[in-house]
């Protein structure tokens, strides 16, 4: 975890450099973003793959058992809400729209309303693992 809080912080503290120093350098050369971002997955996920060596069955099942259950719940949350963007069209979307502040960022927003729900399932549905098998 503390591997994830570290390289957080430094893609956040060269993206608020990117972005205080006027340069844009990431914004406007979508190249060093792809490169950037690119370096962070892999290195992520590097990460992730050992840190799922080192913990033991009981951990993993706990992860499997919440990303199965709760992930798939979450997702379920997201293709209900699909489908009544669908149903509903502008007049339904809009408003949740602006109360986001995402105007213009359609699909930045798509992606965090489908995959929050799923995180947030997780969530839950680990905590509930871990409470029923203590």
């Amino acid at each position: 975890m503390g591997a994830f809080v570290l390289m957080s912080l430094i893609l956040g503290g060269i993206m608020g450099y990117d972005i205080a120093s006027g340069t844009g350098l990431m914004r406007n050369n979508p190249t060093v973003a792809f490169v950037v971002v690119g370096f962070v997955l892999i290195a992520a996920m590097a990460v992730s793959v050992f840190w799922w060596l080192t913990i033991d069955e009981a951990q993993r099942e706990a992860h499997k058992w919440a990303w199965y259950w709760g992930g798939s719940s979450g997702l379920l949350i997201s293709v209900f809400a699909f489908v009544a963007a669908l149903a509903g069209g502008d007049a339904l979307m809009m408003p949740y729209v602006r109360f986001m502040d995402y105007e213009g960022h359609l699909v930045a927003l798509g992606m965090i309303t489908s995959l929050a729900p799923a995180i947030i399932g997780y969530g839950i549905a680990w905590l509930i693992w871990w409470l029923r098998h203590r």
